[in-house]
């Protein structure tokens, strides 16, 4: 259950920059495969993933979901509420074992200020942990739940006053949630690993961090 949280707590926010196995000057992409292909990420409908933070190949898998608008400067996608989401997917070990709400609260040192089980996903609102970005909320989600004998974390991270910082964050983690089981049901762990599709958009990245949260680029 340690190692559990670990991985948990460790995968949730990265730091600008590309990371092993991410792709540079590349536009937003709609989808990506995990841990060999056997999961399927792709964020809700206008939203993307950041081919820069993408981390596959090793020990486990990452990728950071944002508004496709802010991630293409402008060049695809529309309006949509600025949160940032991750997703990690790790073996999950020899006990299956999922981290509970009050878990992920004690290894954050944050308080549990609400818990839930979306159809197997476990989620935690925490207190504080989520504010490392300027403007980011101390406030955050955590979730978790198993999918092919891997271990799939979600984070939530949105900007001080935003609804999302609330139940909303916990209901879009859901959503997150049922996309990948339906994604990557669908496709199986036979199907091979492509390259991660595109979306309609032709600039790269640049400043995510630093901007994502004003709405004016967004």
């Amino acid at each position: 259950m340690a190692a559990v949280l670990a991985l948990g707590l460790a995968g949730c926010l990265p730091l600008p920059g590309a990371q092993s196995g991410a792709k540079s000057d590349a536009a937003p992409i709609a989808e990506a495969k995990l841990a060999s292909g056997a999961i399927t990420v792709s964020g809700p409908e206008g939203y993307c993933i950041d081919p820069k933070t993408l981390d596959t190949g090793g020990s486990r898998d990452f990728a950071l979901i944002a508004s496709c608008m802010s991630l293409s400067d402008g060049e695809v996608g529309y309006f949509v509420e600025p949160v940032l989401i991750t997703v990690t997917v790790g073996p999950a070990g020899p006990d299956a074992a999922l981290p509970s709400a009050q878990g992920f609260a004690a290894a954050a040192g944050a308080e549990l200020l609400d818990e839930g089980d979306e159809r197997g996903l476990i989620l935690a609102n925490l207190s504080s942990g989520g504010d490392g970005p300027e403007g980011v909320a101390a406030r955050h989600w955590r979730g978790a739940f198993l999918l092919k004998n891997r271990l799939v974390l979600l984070a939530l991270y949105a900007p001080e006053g935003s609804d999302y910082v609330g139940a909303r964050g916990g209901r879009m983690l859901g959503r997150v949630r049922d996309q990948i089981v339906v994604l990557s049901s669908a496709r199986g762990d036979s199907a091979p690993a492509p390259e991660a599709s595109p979306a309609t958009a032709e600039k790269k990245p640049g400043g995510l961090f630093g901007r994502l949260f004003n709405p004016k680029d967004l």
